[in-house]
Parts: C-alpha cells; sequence; structure tokens
C-alpha cells in the first residue's frame, strides 16, 4: 500500500506541477492534483499500519516484534502532508528551489520506509 501510494503521489505530481491544458476535456492539473491525494491517503494509511504489530500465532504467522515509533510516523505523515500542501517553506513559484525542499522531504520519505521495511524483514527473520 505504501509503494503504491508513493507511485500516485511521484505520477499526480508531474501533471499537477507541469502540466498545462487538458486531454480529451480533463484538466491535466486536476487530474494530477487528484492521483497526487489519492497517493497521499494510501500513503499515509500504508504508514499508519507500520505501528501494527503482530504477534506469534496471530494470522499470518509471527511477523517479528519491531514497531515503529510514535514519533517517526508523526514525522512521516508530516511529510507526506507537506508535499500535498499548497503552503511551503519555499514557494513551487522560486523554481528550481521551491521544488528542492519538497524532493527533500520526499527523499527522506523515502529513505525513512526503506529504513522501516529494511528492520522489518531482519526482525521477522530473527523470529524464525
Amino acid at each position: 500500500m505504501v509503494w503504491l501510494g508513493l507511485v500516485l503521489l511521484v505520477a499526480g505530481a508531474v501533471p499537477a506541477l507541469t502540466a498545462d491544458g487538458d486531454l480529451g476535456g480533463v484538466d491535466l492539473t486536476v487530474a494530477g492534483a487528484v492521483v497526487m491525494a489519492a497517493g497521499a491517503v494510501l500513503l499515509v494509511a500504508g504508514i499508519l499500519r507500520l505501528r501494527r504489530r503482530r504477534r506469534p500465532g496471530a494470522p499470518g504467522g509471527v511477523q517479528g516484534f519491531y514497531r515503529t515509533s510514535t514519533g517517526k510516523i508523526v514525522a512521516m505523515v508530516a511529510a507526506v502532508v507537506y508535499i500535498v500542501s499548497p503552503i511551503d517553506l519555499v514557494p513551487d513559484v522560486f523554481l528550481p528551489v521551491g521544488v528542492v525542499d519538497d524532493a527533500t522531504a520526499f527523499t527522506w520519505l523515502l529513505f525513512a520506509l526503506g529504513q522501516e521495511y529494511t528492520r522489518r524483514s531482519r526482525s521477522a527473520r530473527r523470529a524464525r
């Protein structure tokens, strides 16, 4: 769910930030914003699922005992909201610096998610 959300977030950001006009009667900017919002919803839902922990013997087998901290989950959700929101520290009209702050938040989010999945997979391997 997280990776699909990331893909939709990027796929929606490209037409929302770069395209102008419409294709087949659909405004590309609006369509990009809708896809970006759907990706953000899936991404936040996937991030919130990182907090759950399965116990041994639970349906789905042993998943290990690693839990993502509440602070890291809040930071990841804040990064998604910052990326999607039109309010930025540096407005996007000041190219390229305005896009760099969103790209930095996105890069940190990718790094943090990769780190969490690596920790979870190591924890699951140790539990076997």
